[in-house]
């Protein structure tokens, strides 16, 4: 168990791209069992969980002392415009893989993005329900609202999982959960792998209401410019991207919504958890602008080739 520790430690503080890859894929699938497996045979043993706890552990360590180096996490959090100035003073902002996918992508690239995107977008509902646990009602009333436009307000065609599977049936792409993480960048799984960290441990609560109001906060300009692009490339196809038109609308609506009335009211209630908040709003950033930057460079590094 010390060498596996030893193993973990230089993957998360060398930046060992292999050693990264391996490290979020095995945790990867360790979330997933526990959040998705039905069948007790497989579920994790002792020596498992011993292991998922040793990455948490070494993962969360460089994460922290990353952020903690550069972002201040003592600033309260007592109106909307002070956090979406954080936003717009972070490098992930209006990151230029959505100018590249506006004006430069091509059709193959645009696919290869859209299934990168296709775990989250699917898994989403999941992840939100679960920050339903243990809140105050006006918290849950919050996530309720989110939760019933995520399900296309009782209507089942529009329920947002079913719109984003419509779009990949119409690019021709077929959605194999195991495939598409065995294909990702250990960037594209340590994205997936936070939300998995934050939504399932209590203590992890404010943290993970930072990485939804990051999450929401960010889409919605980039989205313009991903719809930019999809009707260059494909302006001779029918192709139905209502998925991404609502959430360049919907997710302004749920930012405001989750920044006024879950986040600055929980926070003037646990003025001690202002941290928290922070680090979670700033892993969220970090790691979003991570994935980007390595999807950027793949592309470009194909296209001069």
């Amino acid at each position: 168990m010390e060498l596996v520790n030893s193993v973990y430690s230089q993957a998360f503080h060398h930046h060992n791209d292999h050693q990264l890859k391996s490290a979020h894929l095995l945790l990867n699938n360790m979330y997933y069992s526990v959040m998705y497996n039905e069948d007790e045979a497989f579920m994790l043993d002792e020596k498992m969980q011993k292991r998922m706890a040793i990455l948490e552990d070494e993962w969360m360590r460089y994460e922290k002392s990353e952020c903690l180096s550069r972002y201040n996490f003592t600033q309260e959090v007592n109106e909307v415009a002070l956090v979406e100035a954080a936003l717009k003073r972070h490098n992930v902002y209006h990151h230029h893989l959505f100018d590249y996918l506006a004006l430069e992508a091509n059709e193959h690239e645009f696919k290869q993005f859209i299934l990168n995107e296709s775990v989250l977008n699917i898994d989403f509902f999941d992840y939100l329900a679960l920050a339903l646990i243990g809140v105050s009602d006006q918290t849950r009333a919050e996530i309720m609202a989110n939760l019933w436009d995520e399900a296309g307000q009782g209507n089942i065609q529009r329920f947002h999982t079913v719109l984003f599977r419509k779009l990949l049936r119409d690019l021709d792409l077929t959605y194999r959960r195991d495939m598409v993480i065995a294909n990702m960048s250990w960037q594209g799984l340590a994205g997936i792998n936070l939300f998995s960290y934050l939504a399932r441990y209590p203590f992890n609560k404010i943290k993970y209401f930072g990485l939804l109001a990051a999450t929401e906060m960010l889409d919605p300009d980039h989205y313009i410019k991903f719809m930019q692009g999809m009707n260059r490339v494909f302006k001779d196809k029918k192709i139905d991207c209502t998925y991404y038109l609502e959430h360049q609308t919907i997710d302004i609506q749920h930012a405001n919504g989750w920044l006024k009335n879950v986040v600055i009211p929980e926070l003037a209630k646990n003025p001690n958890k202002i941290a928290d908040f922070w680090l979670g709003f700033y892993m969220r950033l970090d790691s979003v602008h991570r994935y980007y930057d390595y999807l950027l460079n793949y592309f470009l590094t194909r296209q001069a080739a």
